[in-house]
Order: structure tokens, then C-alpha cells, then sequence
């Protein structure tokens, strides 16, 4: 059986990183989860993960810069980044949409939001 791809959550909240974790596991990924974009750049240079949802607004490293330095790592130019953020104007959305985010998503999300994505995914 061929192992599972690898996911990362990045959220510094704890119940948002739980529920995208549960979809993601029930959608077949193994996830690892992060609480701010140092921590989780620090995981993407340790492992390869084929999907990463990432917060927009958190402490030590957003999402933004996150996504920026993500995208710079060997192997990451391709892998898509989903952006999860409460702000809901056209120019934030842009900017990361430009920094080479796959998706776009507007907390409080639900089942639907993430389903609309994994269509796209496919």
C-alpha cells in the first residue's frame, strides 16, 4: 500500500488547525500541523508535503511570508498553498493570489468552502 501524501496545516489557532486536519485526514493525507510560518517552514525543509493550508494573520511569520519563502525551497515551486484568512478584500486576496498561492478560502469557513477546493485540486 502506497503511503499517504503529506499535508501541513499552519494556524495559530488551535480548533481552525484541528478541523482542516480532520478534513484533510479524511481525504486521505497523513497531516502535520504548525503554529505560525517559522515553525512551518522549519517542517517544510524537513519533510515533502504535497499540500499546505496556511493561516494569513500570525504571530512571528504570516502567511504572506510564509508563502513567499515556501515557494523559494527546492521541490515547493508546484506543491499548492491554500491561504486561510478573515480578511476578505479583492487586494489581499491578489497579493497572495500573486505570491503563488493555489486558493484563497474565507474564515469562518465550512465543509463547503473546502470541498470547492478539492474540486479545483483535482
Amino acid at each position: 500500500m502506497a503511503d499517504k501524501p503529506l499535508a501541513l496545516v499552519v494556524d495559530d489557532t488551535d480548533l481552525h488547525r484541528s478541523l482542516i486536519k480532520m478534513t484533510l485526514s479524511a481525504k486521505g493525507y497523513a497531516v502535520t500541523a504548525a503554529s505560525d510560518g517559522l515553525e512551518a517552514l522549519e517542517r517544510c525543509k524537513e519533510q515533502n508535503f504535497k499540500l499546505i493550508f496556511s493561516d494569513f494573520e500570525m504571530p512571528n511569520m504570516n502567511g504572506a511570508e510564509f508563502l513567499r519563502a515556501v515557494k523559494r525551497l527546492q521541490g515547493y515551486r508546484s506543491v499548492p498553498v491554500v491561504i486561510l484568512s478573515t480578511l476578505t478584500d479583492a487586494e489581499t486576496r491578489q497579493r497572495v493570489m500573486d505570491l503563488g498561492a493555489f486558493h484563497y478560502i474565507v474564515k469562518p469557513f465550512n465543509q463547503a468552502k473546502l470541498d470547492e477546493f478539492f474540486q479545483k485540486l483535482a
